[in-house]
């Protein structure tokens, strides 16, 4: 069900019959014009009033004309929150329309922005905040679509798919969106105990948490799904125990459910569907506290994920291996408050204590650099290079395992340097920060071919192009930190 939010109504000063319909819930304006404006609007508030319980109300001043064109998208109308950090050229799949149309999705600071091609006139405007899930089709490699909080769902057609996700997604998550996150298959809306907008109730994450541990009917595949459609993506809301008598003890349902999940390491018969799931099951307890604690605490907890995530991993599935890493990504730095510094460096200590491990991502990263694929993978990738190598994060890595990945990721020599030519900026800046690990904490010899590297590769001149036109206060344009190179 899409909710419209009408929030008010204004009059026209200036224009004969002329009112504004306030939406969206940033003040969006839509301008219409009625010779019965008056009885109109007062319709309208006694029919909102009397049939949905929603109060309506007029605005008492006025707007003009010139008010509306310039404030048409409420508090988005900013050149800052239309100027285009990224472009990818789209084809909108919409029951408007009997072909699709030719579409510009523009990612600013704050807003996904949909333009038309020709006239590059704004069509819709999205707030990030706002993005809950991206979904991938399985079947077409160009197919995506974006779900919405308030239940709209955008499909688009792209050439360039991947490589526009791994952008959003870096975009919605940099905005302080935490929840979204990257399926194969749409939200069920039938399995969430309520709206996409609203969290919901500590009953009802206790109950599917139980439901993992022992599924109803006996259908795990069903238990998986019906908890990732009700628990925020960023973790638990309730995963801390009260201090009552009666308090549920959460640790112990935390536990309870990471075990379901870990004794199907990954068998043949779980599709791939399935096992990403499981795998953004686990991200989503291992983002609460008690979860991170136990990938330490609980026994075969990191021999058993290595089994599930290698074996993952040889499925050759950029979805399925999307889902594994940003789960790694998650224990290697906690997703949630009030953290232990002492269990970061014990998760890391753990997860990079095996060189072979190690080398089998190194070499999927490797593969996907050679063949120009897996943009949402390269990126997840990223991020987990970022949390061990990179500033501040690095603080919590193992000195000697630091210089042993360090080392391996230098090894990788021209390969990387594919990274800076990336449509995706997401992937550019991670790449920059990763260079900038390496050239300033890896050995001379080190830093001395990287750089050289940087001039054959034309990597340098593309970072300072970058760093020197691109007008930006956003914090994802790390870009212009990375001059050292």
């Amino acid at each position: 069900m899409i909710t419209v939010e009408i929030e008010g109504f204004a009059e026209i000063s200036n224009w004969s019959g002329g009112f504004a319909i306030i939406t969206s819930g940033f003040g969006r304006l839509h301008v219409f014009a009625c010779e019965h404006r008056d009885e109109l609007l007062q319709s309208a508030i006694e029919h909102a009033g009397n049939y949905a319980g929603v109060i309506l109300r007029l605005r008492k001043d006025p707007l003009t004309q010139d008010q509306c064109q310039l404030q048409r998208f409420g508090k988005f109308s900013s050149d800052e929150a239309l100027t285009s950090l990224a472009e990818f050229r789209v084809h909108k799949l919409s029951p408007r329309h009997p072909e699709p149309s030719l579409r510009i999705l523009a990612l600013t600071e704050t807003c996904l922005v949909e333009r038309d091609f020709e006239t590059y006139n704004i069509v819709t405007l999205k707030p990030l905040a706002e993005v809950f899930a991206l979904v991938c089709d399985v079947d077409n490699p160009q197919h995506f679509t974006i779900e919405y909080v308030k239940g709209q769902v955008l499909s688009y057609t792209s050439t360039d798919r991947d490589s526009l996700l791994a952008s959003v997604l870096d975009g919605v998550r940099a905005s302080g969106n935490g929840d979204v996150s990257v399926k194969m298959q749409a939200t069920d809306r039938g399995q969430r105990w309520g709206l996409l907008g609203c969290s919901v109730e500590e009953e009802v994450e206790s109950l599917h948490l139980r439901f993992l541990a022992s599924p109803p009917n006996g259908n795990f595949a069903e238990a998986v799904f019906r908890f990732n459609a009700n628990v925020s993506y960023s973790g638990l809301l309730h995963a801390v125990t009260q201090d009552s008598f009666f308090a549920e003890n959460k640790e112990k349902l935390i536990n309870g459910a990471i075990s379901a999940l870990l004794a199907h390491e990954g068998e043949e018969a779980v599709n791939n569907k399935e096992l990403q799931g499981q795998f953004q099951a686990l991200r989503r307890l291992v983002a609460s506290k008690a979860g991170f604690m136990a990938f330490t605490q609980l026994p075969r907890f990191r021999e058993r994920l290595g089994v599930k995530v290698v074996k993952a991993l040889k499925r050759n599935n950029d979805g399925v291996a999307h889902a594994a890493v940003d789960m790694l990504c998650a224990l290697m730095c906690p997703m949630h408050e009030d953290y232990d510094l002492r269990q970061e460096q014990l998760n890391k200590a753990s997860l990079l204590s095996s060189r072979r491990f190690l080398e089998s991502i190194l070499e999927m990263f490797s593969l996907h650099l050679g063949h120009g694929t897996g943009a949402l993978v390269v990126s997840s990738l990223l991020d987990f290079l970022t949390f061990a190598l990179c500033a501040p994060y690095s603080e919590t890595t193992d000195g000697q395992q630091f210089d042993q990945l360090l080392e391996m990721v230098a090894g990788m020599g021209r390969t990387l340097f594919k990274l800076f030519q990336h449509p995706s900026m997401a992937i550019v800046k991670g790449a920059g920060l990763v260079m900038k690990a390496i050239i300033e904490e890896g050995a001379e010899e080190i830093s001395t071919r990287m750089q050289n590297l940087a001039l054959s590769e034309g990597a340098l001149p593309r970072h300072l192009h970058t760093a020197m036109f691109t007008v930006s206060s956003d914090n994802r344009l790390l870009t212009n930190r990375c001059l050292s190179l």
